[in-house]
């Protein structure tokens, strides 16, 4: 005995565990009129698969959109096209046919019809179709489960590998069994394994009654559970007066029908009937137009804009950073082209921290100028490791391109320029990452007076508002779901922000600070929002929010009125070594400046704040910056005495709250500090 393997069947415990049936949407889809036989599939989201026949079985023809109707929930749909089937491009028939090839036939002169009847199968085959054809076998089995099924089959969409498998089935192969159940079961595998949502037609021909399979009905019955958008077709050749009761029942359950064939000549008819009912269907496209609906909200309902003096000392980063093996200075820092430029050049006019470092070079040549007694050492390091191993050359010509830019923008004499060269800087950082190996490829600048590394100190308006961010809820419904949104931010009538996006919105959405800043929105008496949303069906929603009342607190204002208007004082102590929290000498005059301050003020508030680079553990960074902040509210408290420090907050926020990206080695250098800041009213 042949056995026959590597066909697509599924296992026998497919038809014991019942799959469950797709889920689809309660829709009512309304016979056209003249149907008397009506059905339908779902193909896609919005497709269906619609049969609609007279009451002779008679497929209706040259039906047009107007002929269908949708609804769902009451609503009906748009009807986006009504293509044939048999034109269609898109939408293949999976057809699964099973075709009684037993001995019987040839006693009732019933070959040569049944080939003549398999023409009108391959008269509707096109291209895009999937069609199996399945006869019994004497000889032949197929596996299924712990079972051996009877049956041949043959899978193609070529009519001339098919004509030949039938005429080979009925001249050649007739069988002395009738396995109609085995037949069944082995196509109901097939469409097992076929997408959910395609179409899956079953037509099953027999002369007789199944007297041979392993198996009856019910099995059948079980294996084709789950089988979505399915429908069984039945032939009834049997010399009996009515139809098998269980093919009628199965093609029944199954959306369906049975034909009853009485003689020889019925045959070719019957077929023609049973294939003009499969591919004279309509593939009907609609869509529900249900516009995206809600609401927009702007939260808060009011926004207090307070501006602020700020006096903002930052540390100055003596430290300038190279590119691996190289000596030129990197273009990030600013550097003039002419002396003139250079004396047109006031500190005093940069705002930021990372402006002031960038400005590292300029900032030290005028305070050399400024003290003419001052020298500096400017030292030159590198990695130590891969191609600046031991350059102690790339280490001199770094210190020697630092040295030069001195000397002929700003005008130092060389003499108080001296120059020094080593492989890796005296405090290195860890070589173990690569953003400590490119932290030593530095120069480091050293100075014999404390004016010359000083902090930098500027003085400008900021403005605080008494929230943190603007929030932003919408609460859009779009049945479709949403294709893109796009929100605008106005101030009055201007628009100050715009955001765009696509998909699920979120219910609350924080609108970026850096947009919104307090000064952005201060000069305008209200903030709103508007959003446009288009859903997947290109309908578009547009949305407006209440505006939020913006008051503004000018410091002009309040001094004119002899009220007190806010300052706050930042300081940032210079870095820290890396993985430390030791106090260098510098840092401890700027606390001692710092509780100068302090002292004279009358009612100030205190907020020491730790913080670390983003290298290493975050629970270790988390505790190192504490422990710097800890060191620097010990030293205040030292110098204030404890009793007047013990109202003074401070806390490490480690890598979590970074004053800078960590990218780059100045970045992560400035991360290594602590903030005090220093917040009073002030009256003129």
């Amino acid at each position: 005995m042949r056995t026959r393997t590597g066909l697509p069947l599924l296992l026998f415990a497919l038809w014991l565990i019942a799959l469950p049936a797709r889920a689809q949407e309660a829709l009512e889809v309304v016979a056209p009129a003249g149907a008397v036989e009506f059905s339908y599939q779902h193909l896609e989201t919005n497709k269906l698969l619609i049969s609609a026949a007279d009451g002779e079985g008679n497929p209706l023809r040259n039906l047009t959109i107007e002929d269908f109707i949708v609804k769902r929930a009451g609503k009906q749909a748009q009807i986006l096209s009504a293509e044939p089937l048999e034109t269609s491009k898109d939408v293949s028939l999976n057809i699964v046919m099973v075709v009684d090839n037993s001995a019987s036939m040839r006693r009732r002169r019933a070959v040569d019809p049944i080939i003549r009847a398999m023409e009108n199968l391959y008269a509707i085959i096109r291209p895009i179709d999937n069609i199996t054809v399945i006869v019994f076998s004497d000889d032949e089995t197929i596996p299924f489960g712990d079972y051996n099924l009877h049956v041949r089959m043959k899978q193609s969409n070529q009519i001339e590998e098919l004509r030949a498998f039938i005429r080979e089935s009925f001249e050649e192969n007739l069988t002395n069994k009738t396995v109609v159940y085995e037949g069944m079961l082995a196509g109901l595998s097939v469409l097992h394994n076929l997408p959910e949502e395609a179409n899956k037609f079953m037509v099953v021909f027999t002369d007789g009654e199944d007297i041979n399979s392993a198996f009856r009905g019910p099995v059948v019955e079980k294996a084709a559970e789950g089988i979505a958008n399915f429908e069984a077709y039945a032939i009834d050749y049997m010399p009996a007066s009515g139809t098998n009761p269980f093919l009628s029942d199965f093609s029944a359950s199954h959306g369906g029908r049975i034909w009853k064939a009485s003689a020889a000549e019925d045959l070719v008819p019957i077929f023609q009937a049973v294939m003009s009912k499969l591919l004279y269907r309509y593939v009907v496209a609609y869509r529900f137009l249900y516009p995206p609906t809600g609401t927009l909200a702007l939260v808060p309902a009011v926004v207090n804009v307070e501006e602020i003096t700020t006096i903002d000392s930052a540390p100055l980063l003596n430290y300038i950073y190279f590119d691996t093996g190289q000596s030129a200075i990197p273009e990030r820092y600013v550097r003039f082209r002419s002396q003139d430029q250079a004396d047109a050049f006031d500190p005093a006019n940069l705002r930021a921290t990372l402006e002031k470092y960038l400005n590292v070079l300029n900032i030290v040549g005028k305070r050399l100028a400024e003290f003419p007694d001052a020298a500096i050492r400017i030292v030159g390091c590198n990695t130590d490791m891969g191609e600046e191993k031991g350059r102690i050359d790339l280490s001199r010509a770094r210190a020697e391109a630092v040295k030069a830019y001195l000397q002929y923008i700003w005008g130092v004499e060389p003499s108080r320029l001296a120059v020094e060269a080593r492989n890796l800087p005296e405090v290195p950082s860890s070589r173990g990452t690569p953003e400590g190996r490119q932290e030593n490829q530095r120069v480091e600048i050293h100075a014999d007076r404390d004016e010359i590394l000083d902090v930098v100190t500027s003085t400008y308006a900021e403005a605080r508002m008494d929230a943190e961010a603007l929030q932003l809820q919408p609460l859009i419904v779009a049945e479709h779901g949403i294709y893109s949104w796009k929100l605008t931010i106005l101030g009055d009538d201007t628009p100050l922000h715009s955001m765009t996006g696509s998909g699920r919105l979120e219910e609350n959405l924080n609108l970026p600070p850096d947009k919104l800043a307090p000064l952005a929105i201060a000069p305008y008496k209200q903030i709103r929002a508007e959003m446009e949303v288009e859903d997947m069906e290109g309908q578009v929603y547009t949305v407006a929010s209440d505006p939020i009342a913006v008051n503004f607190l000018k410091r002009e204002e309040r001094r004119a009125r002899n009220l007190g208007y806010k300052v706050q004082e930042k300081y940032a102590l210079i870095l820290f070594d890396f993985n430390s929290d030791a106090i260098k000498a510098r840092n401890e005059v700027i606390v001692r400046q710092i509780v100068a301050r302090i002292d004279s003020l009358a009612d100030v508030s205190v907020n020491i704040v730790g913080h670390t680079d983003n290298i290493g553990k975050e629970a270790y960074n988390l505790d190192l910056s504490e422990r710097r902040a800890r060191a620097v509210f010990n030293q205040i408290a030292a110098v204030r005495g404890e009793a007047s420090a013990e109202a003074f907050k401070y806390a490490g926020v480690g890598p979590f709250d970074p004053l800078f990206s960590n990218d780059l080695p100045e970045n992560r250098a400035l991360n290594r500090t602590v903030t005090i800041t220093l917040l009073y009213e002030q009256k003129d």
